[in-house]
């Protein structure tokens, strides 16, 4: 198995920052996500989180984004996700971290 970078691209929009993720989000890739959150997370109290380039993620690759969610929320801040891939919205609402997240925007199901 190779291991696809994970990239992010901080960009403050409308008081958003905004952290494009790419690749696989799994036990390879997720500390280097979880630095970008933090980092992230530590200027800003709302993120917007684009997933539309992420290919795989298991729930490894899932923890980084259920703790930067819950500690923006302890800030009263939160998350939003962008997603592009069906399974990845089958991810969070399997393993319940669906409600952590402000909003999810998530092609519709055929």
């Amino acid at each position: 198995m190779t291991a696809t970078p994970v990239t992010t691209a901080p960009v403050t929009a409308a008081g958003e920052a905004v952290v494009a993720l790419d690749g696989e989000l799994d036990v390879l890739t997720a500390p280097g996500a979880a630095v970008r959150l933090a980092a992230a997370a530590a200027h800003h109290d709302r993120l917007h989180v684009d997933l539309r380039r992420v290919t795989f993620m298991d729930t490894t690759g899932l923890a980084p984004l259920t703790r930067t969610a819950r500690t923006l929320r302890g800030r009263g801040g939160g998350v939003t996700l962008t997603l592009a891939a069906p399974c990845l919205l089958r991810l969070l609402r399997l393993t319940g971290a669906a409600p952590l997240f402000d909003r999810i925007d998530a092609p519709a199901a055929p």
